[in-house]
């Protein structure tokens, strides 16, 4: 059966699988997806890796089944540094340290949702758990994007008949002289300093019109469309040494060239499939090219990794292999300028043990995967054993690029689906876990606070009326005290008066010194019942603060009193409201009574007077005694002379009474103006009302306080009432998560890629 037929057939089998493989990449990408929106939703937990950190070996092997169902050791890197790896002794030793805020754990790495950041002296993991639960939802979010691109290019890939090859490797590893020892011609420019700065892509010619000759595509320019020559500029073959070497115009080259050998030699020109042989810059040249080289991984399907066999695999080597390790399970490994190394054996035993450690799979393979030759011989032609040497490995390539395109053109594409399954199982087992928690925790949380929130709204009824009853009964003592204390001052006004009577002659400044003494004496017994309402008021905020300390606690913020503020915008000047004049009716009581008393009194001193002197009893008896002894002219004539006498006698009286009379006359005066006023109610109405308004104060400070925290704790239960649902929502969403990422990557471990295809 010849080779051709081969081929055909494989690739027969190769298009069945692809059609599977794509559904399978479909359900990966929409899985993605909808993990997005849910991550956006309720950040998802990122688990951290609770182990030992141990050397470099296969400490993460492939899972059994077809053609590389996981990546690698690369998939560790995020939690060694390459110190680790040169001191195995000192990894040992070292462990990954218990994360902030993350706090699932699993047993391994992921596989491609892996945050690799790196800054300072932490190490990547550690990096990754300092973070915010949301900032790790976000980085999570941006590695879900890639993984989606990535998942895209992989369809687009392998619903491609084409087949691209990468040749890359370290700077100066012979990448070119390789790629011209496969053409069999010299194309590329060759050389001891770097020679290669921008990709260079070789085409069959056939593929150009069967015209040599090379497309120049500008940087930032247009996509490349070789039907369209404003897309590139051309260049005949002998211009591209020039172009490539020191170039800062363009970002890669079309090579189309011509290769005579027959299909069965030639790998462009093979008969089944149309092949691109891309050379890249070194990995060491500078950061933004060896970032470039990364970056086209998803576009390309083999990787022919170049090394030095004098230099081995560097760290851009290895980086490079490890990145490649997600979805590239199988390398072509080129061991190049074998023929300068005196101790070959030792070369390929250190070279193999590399390959073991950084791509295992590449390593059971080794015999067709890995070479060791000479390139620069190849095209001189003179050495006829390196030349066979080239040749098994340009056969080699061949079959893994053609006759076993399961493993050069879908095994990658499988290896990187199954990681993001697997990587979409452990997130979906850790979060559902991680919900199934939370949502416990919640729950538990709700049965503690909901009791407390209704103790707390029923404590703020109870605390109202209490602080309402302590008001009312403040502003009732108060009120009572005011109206008593002012009402028996007023009613003693008449009592002694503090002033002192100087005579007839100060009459008047007594009757206004009484006055303004009267009602001093009142302004007095309003400012101490004032006085009595501060210390009430005082002992009312003190209750009101009490009760928010015992049912708030640190929550009620207590406010200074000061009572003496109380009373000091509005003072009642009596003096000025009073009306009451002074006249001369002030200084004599003629009321009648104590007026009929007073005569009385008179006519009683002169009859004790008279009789005493004359033997009367009575002065009526008396002047009728008088009378008949005297007769009755006589009696007639003294009659006059006694009325003055007694009228003498009665207004002694009344002036000596003037110090009792005034002040009585002058208190029934203030006591009807201010009985009008209505002054012992006002004011004690006016001092109640002091009272309450400043007891509201606080008052209205604790129905604050307590509106405030019982809000608060709404507000936390709607919150935990809010996580409880979004928590039983993710607990589904992740149980059904896990049991279909379960269920499609069991499937795809089943697909064999290099037998009859299998329905998903």
């Amino acid at each position: 059966m010849s080779a051709n037929f081969i081929s055909v057939f494989t690739l027969f089998g190769v298009n069945q699988n692809r059609v599977a493989l794509g559904r399978s990449i479909a359900y990966a990408v929409d899985t993605l997806k909808k993990f997005q929106h849910n991550n956006s939703k309720w950040p998802a937990h990122y688990p951290s890796v609770q182990r030992v950190v141990e050397a470099p070996s296969l400490a993460r092997s492939q899972s059994s089944g077809a053609e590389g169902a996981h990546s690698p050791f690369p998939m560790q890197r995020s939690a060694i540094s390459q110190s680790d790896i040169d001191s195995p002794q000192q990894a040992a030793t070292t462990t990954t340290p218990e994360p902030r805020l993350v706090t699932p754990q699993i047993a391994q790495e992921f596989n491609v949702l892996k945050l690799d950041l790196k800054l300072g002296a932490l190490s990547p993991s550690e990096l990754v758990h300092s973070l915010e639960k949301s900032s790790i939802a976000s980085l999570l979010d941006g590695k879900i994007s890639q993984s989606i691109k990535h998942l895209s290019a992989l369809r687009e890939r392998i619903d491609d008949t084409a087949s691209k090859v990468l040749v890359t490797g370290d700077l100066n590893a012979g990448k070119s002289t390789f790629c011209n020892a496969l053409l069999r011609k010299k194309v590329l420019p060759e050389d001891q300093q770097p020679c290669t700065s921008i990709f260079c892509e070789v085409l069959d010619a056939r593929d150009n019109a069967s015209v040599e000759e090379f497309h120049a595509i500008p940087i930032d320019g247009p996509a490349y469309d070789r039907n369209d020559e404003s897309t590139y500029d051309v260049y005949p073959l002998e211009k591209l040494e020039e172009v490539v070497v020191e170039n800062d115009r363009y970002s890669q080259v079309k090579i189309y060239v011509e290769d005579a050998r027959s299909v069965g030699q030639s790998l462009l020109r093979n008969g089944v499939v149309d092949i691109a042989l891309i050379d890249a810059p070194g990995l060491n040249l500078d950061s933004l090219k060896t970032t470039a080289v990364f970056a086209r991984q998803e576009e390309i399907d083999v990787v022919v990794f170049v090394l030095s066999a004098e230099n081995h695999f560097t760290l851009s080597a290895k980086e490079f292999i490890w990145n490649a390790a997600h979805e590239k399970a199988y390398i072509f490994i080129v061991v190049n300028r074998f023929d300068n190394i005196r101790d070959k054996a030792r070369c390929q035993r250190l070279i193999l043990d590399q390959v073991a450690s950084l791509s295992p799979r590449t390593h059971q393979d080794a015999k067709e995967l890995v070479h060791f030759v000479s390139s620069n011989a190849v095209i001189d032609g003179e050495d006829t054993a390196k030349c066979q040497e080239f040749d098994k490995l340009e056969q080699s390539l061949r079959r893994f690029v053609l006759e076993k395109r399961a493993r050069s053109k879908l095994a990658p594409a499988k290896t990187y689906l199954l990681n993001v399954l697997e990587d979409l199982e452990t997130l979906a087992e850790v979060n559902k876990e991680a919900t199934s928690a939370e949502l416990s925790k919640v729950r538990d949380e709700l049965d503690k606070i909901a009791p407390e929130f209704e103790k707390s709204v029923k404590a703020r009824t109870e605390v109202s009326e209490n602080v309402d009853g302590s008001i009312d009964e403040t502003c009732t003592t108060v009120y009572k005290h005011a109206r008593k204390a002012i009402t028996g001052t007023i009613s003693r006004l008449d009592e002694r008066s503090p002033v002192k009577y100087d005579g007839i002659f100060s009459a008047y400044a007594f009757a206004e010194a009484t006055k303004n003494a009267m009602l001093e004496k009142v302004q007095d017994s309003v400012t101490a019942s004032e006085g009595f309402a501060r210390t009430q008021t005082a002992e009312g905020v003190a209750r009101i603060g009490s009760m928010g300390l015992l049912h708030l606690g640190n929550e009620y913020v207590e406010k200074a009193f000061r009572p003496e503020y109380m009373f000091s915008r509005k003072k009642d000047l009596l003096s000025k409201s009073i009306k009451t004049q002074i006249n001369a009716f002030d200084f004599f009581d003629f009321d009648k009574q104590e007026k009929v008393a007073g005569m009385s009194l008179s006519l009683t001193v002169a009859t004790v007077a008279g009789g005493q002197v004359f033997g009367i009893s009575s002065w009526v008896d008396g002047l009728w005694k008088a009378t008949s002894f005297l007769g009755p002219k006589t009696t007639k004539k003294l009659i006059v002379p006694a009325i003055v006498i007694a009228g003498v006698a009665g207004a002694i009286f009344l002036i000596s009474d003037i110090p009792n009379a005034v002040p009585r006359k002058l208190a029934k005066k203030i006591r009807g103006e201010l009985e009008e006023m209505d002054y012992v109610h006002s004011n004690s109405e006016r001092i109640t009302k002091e009272c309450r308004k400043v007891l509201g104060f606080p008052a209205d400070e604790l129905r604050a306080a307590f509106h405030k925290s019982i809000e608060k704790q709404g507000t936390t239960i709607d919150g935990k009432k809010k996580t409880e649902k979004e928590s039983e929502v993710a607990f589904k969403y992740f149980g059904g998560l896990l049991k279909d990422a379960t269920s499609q990557k069991k499937s795809v471990m089943g697909l064999d890629l290099e037998g009859p295809a299998v329905a998903l």
